[in-house]
């Protein structure tokens, strides 16, 4: 009972914040190379500042285990690529296709197929075995402090001091006013479906939250914090099997983060049936399948890696982020940046 609770209520809230705060990582990577607008690259760097810092924390304290193992290095730069082609393709990461779909946005319902079906593909053991030779090299280190040979808190300090300067330098220069429509609502209410939410507070939130994961799913036996590529998977076999692997802490988070974000559309008034069109809700399909099977081939997705292996302070999640820079650049290049040139020629 305790998995179900902590998992859907971590999961809940997670969908809520996500959602409320439009916490698009993949349309913040994005914007780094098309805008220079790092808003969203700083937000990333406080969740993972904020769940580092109470992670080894816990560790110290024996409320948590830290996961052992080594660096598929190799496996993780050609899933993080792949991975960043799809979510370059479908308009957003893959949790944030979650947080959308339960929005009403059709592209991004084919996403969440996509991504489940994606996930499930990569898991087969022919395709396994076809990807041994990826996922076969690696590296002994598995951290940046065994690399370097130092404590994890000389690394955790180091990044937490970097993310502080760069917000503070960040808020500095952002002071400028901007309009606002009259709210129509007052007090809790206004604030959680009305109000605008600061990039920089959502990431407070979902830091925290992150970080309580992992001692509510270390309950449950399982070592590690949130993810949706696994349990996507898992609810592929449940639909098709009747597997109930799936009803595990992971995947009542799973649960709990779509039905967190309906709740948050539905109380703002942005839950709402949209087609985009054909050619998009396409992409939103090609782009899921990318990304659930580079998700699986990189052993994590945009919260598996990007935001909890960095807190742990992997070489495996600091090396999927540029990878997946990489390959969302890779494709914004050749469908927006290269068109919008060769026009103005």
């Amino acid at each position: 009972m305790l998995t179900i609770i902590s998992g859907l209520g971590i999961g809940l809230a997670m969908g809520f914040v996500m959602q409320r705060g439009r916490f698009c990582m993949a349309g913040g990577i994005r914007d780094t190379y098309l805008q220079r607008d790092f808003t969203m690259v700083i937000a990333i760097l406080i969740v993972i500042s904020i769940q580092s810092i109470g992670l080894f924390l816990f560790y110290d304290l024996g409320w948590v285990k830290l996961p052992v193992g080594h660096f598929p290095w190799l496996a993780t730069l050609v899933g993080g690529v792949i991975f960043g082609l799809g979510m370059a393709a479908a308009g957003s990461c893959s949790t944030g296709a979650y947080y959308r779909a339960a929005e009403g946005l059709a592209a991004s319902v084919m996403a969440v197929f996509g991504f489940i079906a994606g996930s499930k593909l990569v898991r087969i053991d022919e395709v396994k075995g076809l990807l041994k030779p990826l996922t076969q090299q690696q590296f002994e280190d598995q951290t940046v402090y065994e690399t370097l040979g130092v404590s994890p808190w000389a690394v955790v300090a180091a990044l937490s001091l970097l993310t502080f300067w760069l917000a503070m330098n960040y808020l500095k220069g952002r002071r400028r006013p901007v309009a606002l429509m009259s709210p129509r609502k007052s007090g809790l209410t206004h604030w959680l479906f009305e109000s605008r939410w600061h990039p920089f507070m959502s990431a407070l939130f979902i830091g925290i939250l992150a970080l309580l994961a992992w001692p509510a799913s270390l309950e449950s036996g399982r070592v590690g914090g949130v993810g949706i590529s696994g349990p996507s998977a898992q609810l592929w076999d449940f639909v098709t099997t009747g597997n109930t692997k799936f009803f595990s802490w992971p995947g009542y988070f799973l649960i709990g983060l779509f039905t967190g974000a309906f709740i948050a559309a539905r109380g703002s008034a942005e839950q709402r049936w949209r087609y985009p069109g054909h050619k998009v809700v396409l992409w939103g399909l090609v782009g899921g399948l990318l990304m659930g099977f580079g998700s699986g081939i990189a052993g994590g997705c945009m919260l598996g890696n990007a935001v909890v292996g960095t807190a742990v302070l992997s070489w495996q999640g600091w090396l999927f982020i540029p990878a997946i820079l990489l390959g969302s650049w890779f494709f914004n290049y050749f469908a927006l940046v290269r068109p919008i040139r060769l026009a103005k020629i």
